[in-house]
């Protein structure tokens, strides 16, 4: 008996062969790359390339967005170690809102749920908040930057994308390390919304200047993406002057952690950083 294959599916299985081993080559590169990193020589900045943006766009169009948002997260644990903290799971959102790249919840008490009783069952939002406070989402946002007229545009450096992968996995690091007082292990206290209101500017400023801390290192940053967070810091929702910066030292497993600062910077630090980022000539 003959069979007949479709060109269409043979086309598909080629691809996803090739994607394969594409993703076992880029691993060992990294592997070996990190290796020689520790061991103290000099690897070129640029070696992060990471999976093919195209191949993970691809993925996100074809509807298996979960699948491109692993891959990142596998690049992010063999680079440097950068994964969620104990009891999180990184997944993909495919109804994020657009203007948001990621996500992870803090507080625990699902404050939205009781103001909503005519909306949802109390018990049953609080069962869906609580599965999603354990999750650190990402949306198509990762990948492609939206434009007014509804279209999308594919980010231009995957290091942009590693660098909000390892901001949002920050998050629930950051989350996990209050609830077990920087010790580790089981979490000995929740986080309320007053609380998380409290650590927020100096949770954000912690995790964006550790990874402006990397740049030009393991990563290069678009001049987009480093000015978006110097911005962030000098300017916007991340600026830690007259709030606290969590005390708990970085996740153990990440690389580099003398670079996740632990206190508001001084006032001459923070004007010398901010006027270093030449945020003044920036066009308003």
């Amino acid at each position: 008996m003959n069979i007949q294959v479709s060109p269409m599916v043979t086309q598909k299985s080629r691809k996803n062969t090739q994607r394969r081993y594409g993703k076992v080559i880029w691993a060992v590169i990294v592997m070996l790359s990190l290796v020689f990193y520790r061991a103290g020589a000099s690897v070129p900045p640029t070696f992060a390339l990471g999976p093919d943006m195209n191949d993970l766009y691809d993925l996100v169009q074809q509807g298996e967005g979960n699948a491109a948002v692993q891959q990142v997260a596998e690049f992010a644990q063999v680079l440097g170690g950068w994964g969620p903290a104990p009891g999180d799971e990184v997944v993909f959102d495919p109804y994020m809102d657009r203007d948001i790249r990621g996500a992870a919840v803090g507080p625990d008490y699902p404050a939205h749920c009781y103001e909503r009783k005519d909306v949802l069952d109390r018990a049953e939002c609080i069962e869906i908040y609580q599965t999603v406070e354990r999750q650190v989402r990402f949306g198509r946002s990762l990948f492609t930057t939206p434009n007014r007229d509804g279209t999308e545009t594919l980010r231009p450096k995957f290091d942009d994308l590693l660098s909000t992968f390892i901001e949002e996995v920050g998050h629930s690091w950051q989350e996990y390390l209050y609830e077990t007082d920087g010790q580790g292990g089981p979490r000995i206290r929740e986080t309320s919304q007053a609380e998380a209101e409290r650590w927020r500017a100096g949770q954000e400023y912690q995790v964006k200047r550790y990874i402006l801390n990397l740049d030009g290192d393991l990563f290069t940053l678009s001049d987009q993406q480093r000015e978006t967070l110097q911005s962030q810091i000098c300017e916007g929702y991340a600026n830690p002057m007259n709030h606290e910066v969590p005390p708990y030292e970085a996740p153990p497993s990440w690389l580099h952690s003398d670079r996740w600062p632990l206190t508001v910077p001084s006032t001459s630090e923070f004007d010398a950083f901010c006027h270093s980022a030449n945020l003044e000539s920036r066009p308003k």
